[in-house]
């Protein structure tokens, strides 16, 4: 019977033990809530700016715990699964995410998309996640979205005890247009810009050719108009003075230089863009005075 009654103490001694270290990890187990939500991770994107996209979401996350402890920022995407990398939609634009600067600091872990940050007690602390591009392509132009999820877990969790907090990622971009001539001194650019074509010492006939080089991300306007309705007039001369007649033709279609030509471009969705061959020929010369003849052609490219 002793030995009975000594096993049975053995036995309820190592339970209580058991019990009492349950209750140990139970008290220092992490605990905190998002009390700012996250909302919208926005992303202003022109694929043909120089400098690179970024954005930034901040939010706020409060501890519940008594004691300093871990825990884990996930962000999930669609499947659940932690990303930090994406594709948005059918852009062909890939965005990264990165901790950003806040109260504390967020540590990138060996799973790519979960952080961790050190919490003590109470105390609440404001966070950001940034997004960066990390390859270019020409998104359309308007709102692409796609739907995220960002979780507090336990440290090394893969779950977490709360519900998590949705996260919209948008990635907008402005209606863009661009055109350089080729052939001509410039680059692709923005606004106004003068080029000059020379045809040299003219002659019966003799042509001139260019390139537009125009790209775009939505359906764009071009415009093309003569300040001299398609003649080239003598510089410095009267209004009346001589003139010679010429013509454009743009991309194999002959254009008539009298009025306003206006034509509309669904391009494809490249950083390259078209080239669009532009003709200038001039017609019969014959006799005229000897001085130097001009004409200003504007051409306007926009984003409708």
């Amino acid at each position: 019977m002793s030995v009975r009654s000594t096993r049975h103490r053995l036995a309820i001694a190592t339970l209580w033990g058991m019990t009492a270290a349950g209750t140990a990890n139970s008290a220092a187990a992490c605990d905190a809530l998002v009390v700012e939500q996250p909302s919208v991770l926005r992303l202003d994107y022109d694929a043909f700016a120089s400098a690179p996209a970024a954005g930034r979401m901040n939010f706020s996350i409060e501890s519940r715990s008594a004691e300093r402890c871990a825990m884990d920022i996930a962000l999930l995407g669609p499947d659940r699964l932690p990303l930090d990398e994406t594709e948005v939609g059918d852009t062909g634009v890939r965005v990264r995410f990165n901790a950003g600067a806040g109260d504390t600091a967020m540590a990138a872990t060996a799973t790519p998309g979960i952080w961790r940050i050190q919490l003590d007690p109470g105390k609440r602390y404001r966070l950001s996640l940034e997004v960066v591009a990390i390859r270019d392509a020409v998104a359309e132009a308007g709102e692409h979205s796609q739907t995220l999820e960002m979780e507090l877990r336990d440290s090394g969790a893969i779950s977490s005890s709360h519900a998590g907090n949705p996260v919209t990622f948008k990635l907008v971009s402005p209606p863009r247009a661009q055109m350089n001539i080729a052939g001509a001194a410039g680059a692709f650019g923005q606004g106004a810009a003068v080029s000059r074509v020379d045809f040299g010492e003219m002659t019966a006939n003799e042509a001139r050719r260019v390139f537009l080089q125009v790209r775009a991300n939505t359906i764009s306007r071009l415009t093309i108009d003569s300040a001299n309705r398609g003649f080239l007039k003598l510089e410095n001369g009267s209004p009346a003075a001589d003139s010679i007649g010429y013509y454009a033709i743009l991309n194999g279609i002959e254009i008539d230089l009298r009025q306003h030509y206006d034509a509309m471009f669904d391009l494809p969705r490249t950083l390259a863009g078209s080239s669009l061959p532009f003709d200038l020929r001039l017609g019969e010369v014959g006799a005229h005075v000897a001085g130097t003849y001009s004409d200003l052609i504007t051409i306007e490219f926009s984003p409708l």
